[in-house]
């Protein structure tokens, strides 16, 4: 067989048929396995896609529940701030109160100690005023017993009779204050004869 024969022409486009039949799964294959490393690929970074958004998800709730937590427990110290401020205004109120109770027992232990000092002031007063009334009384009838003449042996005028007028009056029953206006004397006066008068009898 011949280059110039019809065989040898059919026997070469046989033989490059077969070859081309060779080469042809060849590179189905070399596609094939092209397209699974694509799709591979897809799947792996769709799975990475997944997984970061599903982590982005969890920080969300995450940030999301610290958010609330704080925002509970900013509550909550709130709370216990304002319960705190109520106890400490009602400490200060009943502070308040007890501070007034005390300045009112204190006013009162300071006012019934000054009427307690008042009333034993005016006691010595009293006495100091009768006392120094009697000095003045004896200082007033000094000169009126000066005055009075020294008793004659004889006559025997007694004080009793030298006011005759003065113990009827009293013996009637008439205050020391009546007879000095009655007859016109002090009080004092008055007193002093009543005394001479008793001295003179008891002799």
């Amino acid at each position: 067989m011949s280059f110039g024969d019809p065989w040898f022409y059919i026997v070469l486009i046989g033989i490059a048929a077969v070859i081309y039949s060779f080469l042809l799964p060849a590179r189905n294959t070399a596609t094939g396995t092209r397209n699974n490393v694509a799709i591979e690929l897809e799947t792996t970074l769709e799975q990475y896609m997944a997984e970061i958004e599903k982590e982005n998800k969890e920080l969300i709730d995450l940030v999301t529940q610290m958010k609330q937590d704080f925002t509970t427990k900013q509550l909550v110290v709130q709370e216990q701030v304002a319960e705190l401020r109520g106890r400490m205004v009602e400490v200060e109120h009943s502070t308040h109160q007890s501070e007034s109770r005390l300045g009112i027992l204190e006013t009162g232990s300071r006012n019934f100690t000054e009427s307690a000092g008042i009333i034993h002031l005016s006691t010595q007063e009293d006495q100091l005023i009768n006392r120094m009334a009697e000095i003045e009384v004896a200082a007033e009838v000094a000169p009126v017993i000066s005055d009075i003449p020294d008793p004659d042996p004889e006559a025997k005028e007694t004080i009793h009779d030298r006011y005759a007028e003065l113990f009827a009056m009293y013996e009637s029953g008439r205050s020391i204050d009546m007879i000095a206006k009655s007859i016109g004397m002090q009080r004092g006066e008055v007193q002093l004869i009543l005394q001479l008068a008793k001295r003179e009898e008891s002799r």
